[in-house]
């Protein structure tokens, strides 16, 4: 069809721009930066928008603030781990000793007995000396003392003794023994049951 015989009146679609027509093969070429610019745009544009919508979902969905987040379990503030200067320290255990440990002591020592004086014992007392009398002296001294029966008499055994001296027969006479020496002034005591025959003798000099 010929271009006189076309039946339709010319539109906007008949008016052709001289300048939006195919570049030849020879034209100019584009700008380094009008090739890079939409990558780089790409590339910050991408992140950021990435990075707005992140931080608005997590405000937005339940449990994104971080301030009603529970904290981690761990030890709470009143609980925490003192210092180690302010820990209390374990005592340490006593070191074993073996040294024994001493009795344990009475509060007062037991009182020592009471001298058992048999003032009912026979009590006999030779004179050994050269004074007179001196044997009946000693016995009537006894007797003030409560001796019930002393009594002088001669010595049986020529052997006499070199001091004044109160024999005795048992351990029970000790005491009374021992009386009798006081009563005499005597300071010699001796347990001799062959001179004092089961009794008490006293010699006096």
């Amino acid at each position: 069809m010929s271009k006189n015989a076309y039946p339709y009146p010319p539109d906007e679609f008949d008016q052709v721009d001289l300048n939006s027509r195919p570049k030849e093969v020879h034209a100019a070429r584009r700008g380094a930066w009008s090739r890079v610019w939409p990558f780089l745009l790409v590339i910050v544009l991408v992140p950021s928008i990435a990075f707005v919508a992140v931080h608005f979902l997590a405000d937005r969905l339940p449990g994104g603030d971080p301030a009603d987040t529970p904290p981690a379990a761990g030890p709470s503030q009143d609980e925490s781990i003192a210092p180690p200067s302010e820990q209390p320290s374990e005592p340490a255990e006593p070191a074993e000793s073996n040294t024994p440990e001493p009795p344990p002591t009475s509060e007062a020592p037991p009182p020592p007995p009471e001298p058992v004086v048999d003032k009912t014992v026979k009590v006999t007392v030779y004179n050994a000396g050269q004074t007179k009398g001196a044997a009946a002296a000693a016995a009537e001294q006894l007797t003030t003392a409560g001796f019930t029966q002393a009594a002088s008499a001669y010595p049986p055994n020529p052997a006499e003794p070199a001091a004044a001296t109160v024999y005795y027969s048992t351990e029970v006479q000790k005491d009374t023994a021992a009386e009798v020496a006081r009563v005499l002034a005597i300071t010699a005591v001796e347990l001799n049951p062959q001179v004092a025959g089961g009794n008490v003798v006293g010699v006096v000099r």
